[in-house]
């Protein structure tokens, strides 16, 4: 029986050697709600503060009404990918194999595993009943249907392909970066198998990348051509005030569909207004969150309100309401996010999203602020109806980006969930999942890259700003010693497991005290050559000491996973995947995203930009002496993950082999 073990290679450089598990709790005393040293820069008036205690009460009872606040229990319930998966032949029956999904007792120990196929549960057990050999040996067994002959032809066809190809390397993704197999260059073992012995099958694959051209990563995952974001009859320019104000990617629509508690009950231009206003007008105050402070970017008045405001009363608006036919954004990409699918946390189909950028008032340049409409796609939970899914977005690629079928089609896929109504159990019957802002121009002197997230509040259907998913507050991260950097060591050591798997979820509280940001800042340089300045994550370099994260593996996880280490140094990312641009300029992508480097100083470690990765050095030097080099081409990831799923029946063998290690992921970016 073969166990995979995974290695990165690319070019001549090893990446990700085998995980390591660390366990060590520590016990701190507790630390200040508010660390204030962060934000030195932000000085309130006595009128501003005063204005901060009246308002506290009122987003103390928001918080309350949360519906989405996060268990403080850090384990994750999904199982996570199997390591790998073997297959069995049963004497005497040519309709049935035994499927067995091997986990290590570190990765995971349940009980079962279960996947849903065409409706019917299958599940894998390791209780040494039935056709599982042993108990608690991690090799989860399942009896499935399959032509066994079917399947040994399919599997010498595929085998005889790839040995034909001369393709030495199967690219693998392990944390969103590229690796390979060393054990996925042999031959399948035809022997074991007609022996009725288990033999692997994870890496039985007809894949050669070459296929997963240029049109699946441009058509089907991140679409940033101007024929479709600058569709005419889809899109408006506020600027030039052309195309369809009203069209289904405007930023009024998305918004009015926000806005709306039903679909019988569309909201009013006042309506509108008052969303847009009520969402802005959190860059106007001070607020604590999670006991984390966020702190006012009164520019959001200069750069984006007084503008608006005085361009739609000269357009005839009422005073004080905000036409959306001049809202200053700019629609730059449409993303597919099929691979965020995840059965326990209510979004089985993944998400949808748009990006959109801020233009500056005179309608002259862009702006350094992002939004980003996050949808949770609603459909059933299972394979065939995720399989059809994946399908319209994989068929894209069978026209011509921006035409009038692709549009069309496309224009059908977002439908399904930014209109009104396409997810009744939710608060306005939205599929929203998060509306984020990535913000620098707002930013008082120095300036400081900031995040922020907003969700609908179910009691007024309001935006509401509430703590930022899966990263603790930046006080945590100031790589001292101190009682803050000691109590985010001791959530890293003590969930080292899970973190390495993708197992966890950031809690509110670590140890009795706020843990989960309020908001998010990088806090130094996001790229270049000059390591470890970059921004990342990280405790303290002090081997062994109680503010030390022990595990490299388990750092950069948890950095990768934190939205500014993942927009700054972990990725070479100058703060935003998706560039801002002006009308008429396509968005150029991070290097992160394409695996060829992005804007503002992005290093690429290997000085190649024509091998469809970029490699980026961990920016904590780990480990000492030979420091980890990682190649990220996340858009190919996703590509092959769409492909697969898309072209590949439920209910066969290799789609549940795909789907037992499938490796889910709990970041956003």
């Amino acid at each position: 029986m073969k166990i995979s073990r995974n290695n990165l290679i690319l070019v001549i450089l090893v990446v990700l050697t085998t995980t390591l598990l660390s366990w060590n709790r520590f016990n701190h005393s507790s630390i200040s709600a508010v660390n204030r040293a962060f934000d030195n820069h932000y000085q309130l008036s006595g009128s501003e503060y005063a204005e901060w205690q009246a308002e506290n009460d009122n987003d103390a009872f928001l918080a309350e009404d949360d519906g989405y606040r996060f268990s403080t229990d850090t384990k994750y319930k999904t199982p996570p990918s199997a390591e790998d998966v073997l297959v069995q032949k049963i004497p005497g029956d040519n309709n049935h194999v035994l499927m067995m999904a091997y986990y290590s007792k570190e990765r995971y120990s349940g009980e079962s595993v279960t996947l849903d196929q065409f409706g019917s549960k299958v599940d894998f057990r390791d209780d040494g009943r039935g056709y599982d050999k042993k108990a608690g040996d991690g090799l989860y067994t399942a009896k499935i249907v399959a032509d066994v002959n079917e399947f040994r032809k399919l599997a010498q066809g595929m085998d005889e392909g790839f040995q034909k190809s001369g393709n030495k390397k199967i690219i693998r993704f392990e944390h969103r970066a590229m690796t390979y197999n060393s054990d996925e260059l042999e031959s399948f073992n035809f022997s074991k198998l007609d022996n009725n012995q288990p033999v692997s099958i994870a890496s039985l694959s007809p894949l050669d990348i070459s296929p997963i051209e240029d049109s699946v990563r441009k058509k089907c995952i991140y679409i940033t051509d101007l024929k479709v974001v600058e569709d005419p009859t889809r899109t408006w320019n506020p600027c030039t005030q052309t195309g369809n104000v009203d069209g289904p990617w405007t930023f009024k629509t998305l918004v009015k569909q926000l806005a709306s508690k039903s679909p019988d009950s569309i909201a009013t231009d006042a309506q509108v207004s008052n969303f847009m206003k009520t969402l802005l007008g959190n860059f106007n105050k001070l607020k604590v969150i999670n006991s984390d402070s966020v702190y006012p970017r009164k520019l959001v008045n200069s750069k984006i309100l007084d503008p608006w405001l005085a361009k739609s009363l000269a357009g005839g608006s009422p005073p004080g309401q905000l036409d959306m036919k001049y809202a200053p954004f700019k629609l730059t990409s449409l993303v597919n996010r099929f691979d965020l699918r995840e059965r326990f946390s209510g979004i089985p189909a993944g998400e949808g999203r748009y990006t959109f950028n801020l233009i500056n008032s005179t309608c002259t340049d862009k702006e350094d602020f992002t939004v980003v409409i996050e949808y949770a796609v609603n459909l059933p939970d299972n394979c065939d109806s995720l399989r059809l899914w994946a399908q319209q977005w994989y068929n894209l690629k069978n026209y011509g980006v921006g035409s009038t079928t692709y549009n069309q089609l496309l224009n059908a896929i977002t439908d399904k969930y930014s209109l009104c109504g396409s997810n009744p159990a939710n608060t306005n019957q939205s599929s929203l999942q998060t509306f984020r802002t990535n913000d620098r121009t707002l930013s008082p002197l120095p300036i400081v890259c900031e995040f922020r997230e907003f969700i609908l509040n179910t009691t007024n259907h309001l935006p509401f700003e509430r703590a930022i998913t899966h990263i603790a507050a930046d006080r945590y991260n100031v790589k001292v010693d101190n009682a803050a950097v000691r109590r985010m060591a001791s959530y890293v050591n003590t969930n080292s497991a899970n973190i390495n798997i993708d197992n966890y979820i950031v809690p509110d509280f670590w140890l009795d005290s706020p843990f989960r940001a309020g908001k998010v800042q990088i806090l130094g340089p996001t790229t270049g050559s000059n390591l470890p300045n970059v921004y990342y994550w990280d405790a303290t370099t002090t081997k062994g000491g109680p503010a030390y994260i022990q595990n490299y593996s388990t750092r950069q996880v948890w950095s990768l996973n934190a939205c500014s280490g993942c927009h700054a140094g972990e990725t070479q990312t100058n703060f935003t995947h998706v560039d801002p641009v002006f009308f008429g300029t396509e968005a150029t992508l991070s290097g992160f995203l394409t695996g060829k480097p992005g804007q503002g100083g992005s290093y690429d470690w290997d000085l190649n930009p024509n091998n469809d990765s970029i490699m980026v050095k961990d920016p904590a030097l780990r480990p000492q002496p030979n420091v980890r080099i990682r190649g990220f081409n996340d858009i190919l990831r996703r590509a092959i993950d769409l492909k697969n799923y898309a072209t590949t029946p439920c209910g066969t063998v290799l789609a549940m082999r795909d789907e037992l290690m499938f490796q889910h992921l709990h970041m956003v970016h």
